[in-house]
């Protein structure tokens, strides 16, 4: 199991594993509004070290959640974009947003 694992099998425990370490639902939320360049990913949290984007967005990608794909655009350029496991995501996070600002 990974570092930090709850060491269960409970689904919530191992969704949290993956969704709740520092700054995964905020790399999430940009992705879910349309990011899909690392960029983009950046100024969308830019007080986030792009050493620490980068390793997020290598644990989604392993996770699943996410794909890296060269883009047309240039040939060192890449593009992130959801899954289909990661666009099951997308109404949560929408959910935890309206949840934040009822809060």
């Amino acid at each position: 199991m990974a570092e930090g694992s709850y060491n269960q099998f409970c689904p919530v425990a191992m969704a949290s594993e993956i969704l709740c370490t520092r700054w995964t639902l905020i790399v999430l939320r940009e992705l879910v509004c349309g990011s899909t360049r690392f960029n983009e990913l950046r100024r969308g949290v830019p007080r986030m070290s792009p050493a620490l984007l980068s390793k997020r967005l290598k644990e989604l990608e392993a996770a699943g959640v996410v794909t890296r794909t060269k883009s047309a655009a240039g040939p060192d350029l890449y593009e992130y974009r959801l899954t289909p496991a990661g666009e099951e995501l997308k109404p949560i996070i929408e959910h935890v947003g309206v949840w934040g600002i009822a809060g």
